[in-house]
């Protein structure tokens, strides 16, 4: 199953996200979840440096099918904009394949 977690501020803007795991609904190459999960997350990480300027820790590893993004200073309308679509998609991925194949969760991040 593939896990993401979005993470927020207390003003509910998304900060970041972090994508984990292979969906597990077909073998490998032929996987239309995996694929349609990655497309989202590469696009949206790839709009968030390119199209939003935004500064942001990116990390990816391929073997594991993680990817995380985490925003370095307070989220932006076009940040929030990007955020906010990825999140749409992948709940409907989440709702058209079922909770077995991938799950969307939303955190507050802890303020220290």
């Amino acid at each position: 199953m593939t896990d993401i977690y979005f993470t927020q501020n207390a003003d509910h803007k998304i900060t970041g996200f972090v994508c984990s795991g292979h969906s597990g609904f077909a073998r490998r190459g032929r996987d239309i979840v995996c694929a349609a999960i990655s497309a989202l997350t590469i696009t949206a990480v790839n709009s968030i440096e390119q199209i939003a300027q935004a500064d942001a820790d990116v990390k990816q590893d391929v073997k594991t099918g993680r990817i995380s993004l985490h925003l370095k200073s307070e989220p932006t309308e076009k940040t929030e904009t990007i955020l906010r679509s990825l999140m749409l998609g992948l709940k409907g991925i989440e709702a058209d394949y079922g909770g077995k194949h991938c799950k969307v969760t939303v955190k507050e991040e802890l303020q220290c």
